[in-house]
């Protein structure tokens, strides 16, 4: 069965159904305080799953430190993926624009602790860099990460880029660079003759997901 998963608080109604008309899924599952399954919005989406003959599946979790909020997604997250009349592994799909910003976070946190394939739905669809029983130190190689770390604090010429990547040769550096293009997580613009190396959005979800799973 394939769960979609989204976080969640009132307000959000836009935000799950851009995930709900991109995504394909069978049941539909939001991730949210307490309060929040009560809200008008959750209202809205329950009134819309309904018309399809499918209900919605809401997990609470606590509003307390980060790391109990990590857990207690992940928790979740676990208990979707196991199918306990089957025996089978669902597929998970999760949103992580839902809710707020340390939600959102704790969600991704927790997405790279079970390799949970994740996106961000907020006007535009974008897939984040985890892959499916997969972390993002599985993902990248050592240099990919300190490159898109480094990146993460600011744009930086070509130039020193290079420099930032030593004791690397510079074939090794621009290998790098070239790996994370075609990943689409680099961009590069040009600005009076010099070449400006910079992350694209894919890219500095990548490093803050590079940052909790370290």
């Amino acid at each position: 069965m394939r769960i979609l998963v989204s976080t969640f608080m009132d307000g959000d109604e836009e935000k799950v159904l851009l995930a709900m008309r991109a995504l394909p899924y069978d049941q539909l599952a939001l991730i949210g305080a307490e309060d929040s399954e009560k809200s008008d919005s959750m209202k809205m989406i329950t009134k819309l799953e309904g018309l399809s003959g499918h209900d919605v599946d809401f997990r609470p979790i606590p509003e307390g430190g980060f790391m109990e909020m990590v857990d207690s997604i992940s928790e979740h997250l676990s208990t979707l993926c196991h199918d306990a009349s089957t025996g089978r592994r669902n597929q998970i799909l999760l949103n992580i624009s839902g809710g707020h910003k340390i939600m959102g976070d704790a969600a991704l946190f927790a997405a790279f602790r079970l390799g949970i394939e994740s996106y961000h739905c907020d006007r535009v669809v974008t897939r984040l860099p985890v892959l499916s029983g997969a972390t993002a130190k599985d993902r990248f190689t050592e240099s990919q990460m300190a490159l898109l770390k480094t990146l993460a604090e600011r744009d930086l010429l070509l130039s020193e880029v290079l420099e930032a990547m030593k004791p690397n040769s510079k074939a090794s550096a621009e290998r790098t660079i070239r790996e994370l293009r075609r990943l689409r997580l680099l961009g590069s613009r040009v600005e009076e003759g010099k070449v400006i190396v910079f992350l694209s959005p894919e890219g500095h979800e990548a490093a803050r997901a590079i940052r909790f799973a370290k």
